[in-house]
């Protein structure tokens, strides 16, 4: 049987991580099963007491995607997943050899996880073609107000979750898309999606790479705005540009290569759909169910933070995933999406689920003959399980997010449009 300790870790190279894997790309010798592929490997917390950022079981990922995921967006946009042994002394050796290719960021909260015993391999999507980008389209909707308070309604309807968080993270000193809004990427029309384009790449280069809402890549190698060279090199292979072209040159020839792939498909739309039909409650209605269900069971108002189990609020399992996807798929939705401590356990799961698409990205090809009738090889990316035990952060998250966001001036909040409204 192949083991990856048949490699060496400088077999591997860097390519990105989110907040529960990191991921290498194969760069060894030709290799039956390892050429064209990446490797996913779970990440743990590095701070004291450090605990498993994500499902703490052999791969979800893989039987997440197979039986639940490809459910619900066509298999045809989803990445082939392969299952991995792992060996601990490989992985410590691994994990110590790539640390500094991490950014300094992610080094500071998170490591490899040497405990892990399993990875996964998937296809490389970047490393060989002359042109891939990421896009880390975020939330693409407003919340239902219907559970929203007093003081958020005003908020929340008018200005994007998204819009949102890029502010406080602006003020904690972050690289962020300042000039994105994801509705206008969601939104389908063409004059909205250029506005949302110019924004990603605007942001892009005024952060000089830094904002994980788009990446570009050259055969696999991240392109960097400041790197004129190979800002030169990508632009003449990929946008048949001459070497001297300026910058605007290379924005607009990129904004228009991408803009037909996204006109031309409804995938954006769906994503946004599915966000919104699993998130009814906003997570302020959610935050009122549980205390509903606390107040039912035990005769209790503690808050969603109280140490009262609830055994709506554990971590699902692969059955239930199943359950859950037979009744959101079925007539039956309505009767259990309703506002009831009875659904509970649904709206759990729909809330884990909703937050795994507004998390996702695509990878999208960009070649010189492209054809834009159809989405040419783009994938859906990081769909991975999100851990219920992280709900009561969100919660909290939620409320800085607007009590930050509540400080600017009313006539100076931003303005986010959403088209529609449609599941």
């Amino acid at each position: 049987m192949f083991m990856l300790s048949q490699t060496s870790p400088t077999d591997w190279k860097y390519l990105s991580e989110g907040g529960a894997t990191a991921v290498f790309s194969y760069r060894g010798h030709p290799h039956p099963i390892l050429t064209g592929k990446v490797l996913r490997l779970r990440k743990t917390s590095s701070q004291a007491g450090g605990r498993p950022i994500d499902i703490d079981i052999p791969e979800p990922a893989v039987t997440f995607q197979q039986n639940i995921i490809s459910r619900l967006v066509d298999p045809t946009y989803l990445v082939d997943l392969q299952i991995v042994p792992l060996e601990t002394h490989w992985v410590e050796t691994f994990s110590l050899h790539h640390e500094l290719s991490r950014p300094p960021e992610r080094r500071s909260t998170s490591t490899i996880d040497n405990s892990k015993r399993t990875a996964v391999l998937a296809s490389d999507l970047v490393g060989g073609i002359p042109c891939a980008v990421e896009v880390k389209p975020k939330w693409g909707f407003l919340p239902n107000p219907t559970h929203l308070s007093p003081e958020s309604k005003p908020i929340k309807t008018r200005t994007c979750r998204t819009c949102m968080h890029t502010h406080l993270k602006q003020t904690e000193g972050n690289n962020v898309a300042v000039h994105y809004c994801p509705l206008d990427l969601f939104s389908g029309s063409r004059e909205r999606l250029e506005i949302a384009l110019e924004g990603l790449w605007n942001s892009w280069t005024q952060s000089n790479g830094a904002i994980n809402n788009l990446r570009i890549f050259h055969y696999g190698k991240m392109v960097l705005p400041t790197d004129e060279l190979g800002l030169q090199v990508w632009s003449q292979e990929t946008l048949s540009l001459p070497p001297d072209a300026p910058i605007t040159s290379i924005k607009s020839k990129f904004i228009s290569a991408l803009l037909p792939l996204f006109l031309h498909n409804s995938l954006l739309q769906h994503i946004s759909a599915l966000q919104r039909s699993l998130d009814p409650l906003d997570c302020e209605g959610f935050a009122k169910l549980v205390e509903s269900k606390r107040i039912q069971s035990a005769g209790s108002s503690d808050s969603i933070n109280a140490a009262l189990p609830i055994a709506d609020l554990t971590q699902p399992t692969m059955d239930d995933w199943t359950s859950f996807v037979d009744i959101f798929l079925s007539q039956e939705r309505q009767k259990h999406s309703s506002f009831s401590p009875s659904n509970l356990r649904y709206h759990t799961l729909a809330y884990l689920l909703s937050a795994s698409f507004k998390d996702c990205s695509l990878i999208v090809p960009i070649r010189s003959q492209t054809d834009v009738t159809e989405m040419d090889g783009i994938k859906v990316i990081d769909l991975d399980i999100k851990v219920v035990d992280r709900i009561p952060g969100w919660s909290k998250l939620d409320k800085k997010i607007v009590r930050e966001y509540a400080k600017i001036d009313t006539g100076l909040r931003k303005t986010c449009t959403e088209v529609s409204s449609g599941t």
